[in-house]
């Protein structure tokens, strides 16, 4: 298999995010359609319908969100917690998708991914 310079700089995002807290389960990487470009499971995690549905819902809010940039500024994440959390980040062109443990404080966990990503920047 060949890697481009951006997929390896995903993997290395992916498995930096991941080793930042053990109760992170799983990195995605997807474009703005919601297609995953990059995925990075560290502990087994149920991929089910309720999961996609709140990525595309999370991916449609921020959408909607970007008509607001200029007054507000960009948004940073998105947070949904449910049998799950999970956090959406904007990264690039596309969508960082952290999938966690209900075992977090989001707003400390959100912060330390979002340096990560920043650093990625």
């Amino acid at each position: 298999m060949q890697y481009t310079t951006k997929s390896f700089s995903f993997i290395k995002l992916c498995k930096t995010i991941v080793n930042s807290d053990n109760n992170i389960q799983s990195v995605e990487i997807t474009n703005s359609e919601g297609l995953m470009l990059e995925k990075f499971i560290y502990r087994s995690v149920r991929v089910d319908d309720e999961i996609k549905k709140n990525l595309g819902r999370c991916l449609f809010d921020i959408s909607l969100g970007e008509e607001l940039d200029d007054l507000y500024g960009p948004i940073q994440y998105n947070f949904s917690e449910g049998n799950f959390a999970s956090f959406i980040f904007p990264f690039r062109q596309n969508f960082v998708v952290v999938t966690t443990t209900k075992n977090i404080s989001p707003i400390t966990l959100a912060t330390k991914i979002a340096h990560i990503i920043h650093r990625f920047s």
